[in-house]
């Protein structure tokens, strides 16, 4: 079964824009599409809380599948629709500057924007100098075909002795490895891991029988399971959670609260979980206690 075109470009392509654009530009205004415009006599924070009035200013970056460029050259994704209801629940208007995933604390502390929203993940180190709305779960998955002949369950020791294959350089490698000792030191069969450059390429070789399964990041996994229309699946829960979430500076407590208060409300109002639908990353839903 030949894989479904992806409507944008591929992962690796998107990350060879978003470098060379950074690049160029260090930190620059992307052309997103921004939040309902509001009045600000409507906002619910004002100056100094936020850095202009009637507007959120958001560092962000190319973080495929959560951000990326489609072939508008706009960003888009889960955490870009997150920031323009968030900051349409504050009554305010969008505004994204794009910045290398390096770059995105410092330029929170340089005050070059009011909150991170750009796959950050929630450590010690960074939440002794930002404070956090957690909205995302990440974690690492799993992708079999539909069929999943092999019977594998997740990112378990139902891998054992099989054929995988993850991106050459990210996380789902140094996972499967780790796992593959794993299952060595308990008396299985080593993991047969094959490294490829895109994961269009891998989705390909569980499709077509190569490998049995495709490990990397809960969210690429649920991203190509809806590109896929179901064909590649994730399987089991993600493992090893760590939370994503909205960072602003450590002594802008009241705009942390007022975020958290947002967030609140797109939770309670089901907005936050049509989101989550609408990239089909219902897996990485943050108010799942599992």
């Amino acid at each position: 079964m030949a894989f479904p075109a992806s409507p944008v470009r591929t992962l690796a392509a998107l990350a060879v824009v978003a470098t060379a654009s950074v690049a160029m530009l260090t930190g620059c205004s992307a052309g997103a599409p921004e939040a309902q415009k509001s009045s600000t006599a409507d906002a619910k924070v004002a100056p100094p809380t936020v850095l202009k009035a009637g507007t959120l200013t958001v560092c962000t970056g190319d973080t495929p599948p959560n951000i990326y460029y489609d072939e508008n050259n706009e960003l888009q994704g889960v955490e870009i629709d997150l920031a323009n209801a968030l900051a349409k629940q504050l009554g305010l208007t969008t505004k994204l500057e794009e910045y290398a995933f390096s770059g995105l604390i410092p330029a929170l502390q340089a005050k070059q924007c009011d909150v991170i929203m750009g796959s950050l993940y929630i450590k010690p180190e960074r939440e002794k100098i930002a404070n956090f709305v957690p909205y995302l779960y990440s974690g690492t998955g799993v992708g079999v075909s539909k069929k999943n002949p092999a019977k594998i369950t997740g990112f378990d020791e139902s891998l054992c002795g099989a054929k995988v294959v993850a991106i050459t350089g990210a996380t789902g490698g140094n996972g499967a490895e780790e796992l593959s000792k794993k299952c060595v030191a308990d008396g299985e069969k080593r993991l047969e891991l094959t490294l490829v450059d895109e994961g269009t390429a891998a989705v390909q070789q569980v499709l077509n029988g190569q490998v049995e399964a495709f490990i990397d990041t809960s969210e690429i996994m649920s991203f190509y399971e809806k590109q896929s229309k179901g064909a590649c699946t994730m399987v089991g829960e993600p493992s090893d959670k760590i939370r994503i979430g909205a960072a602003t500076l450590k002594q802008n407590t009241a705009l942390n609260t007022a975020l958290d208060d947002a967030f609140t409300t797109l939770v309670d109002s089901g907005e936050y979980r049509k989101v989550l639908d609408k990239w089909g990353v219902g897996s990485n839903d943050i108010t799942k206690t599992s």
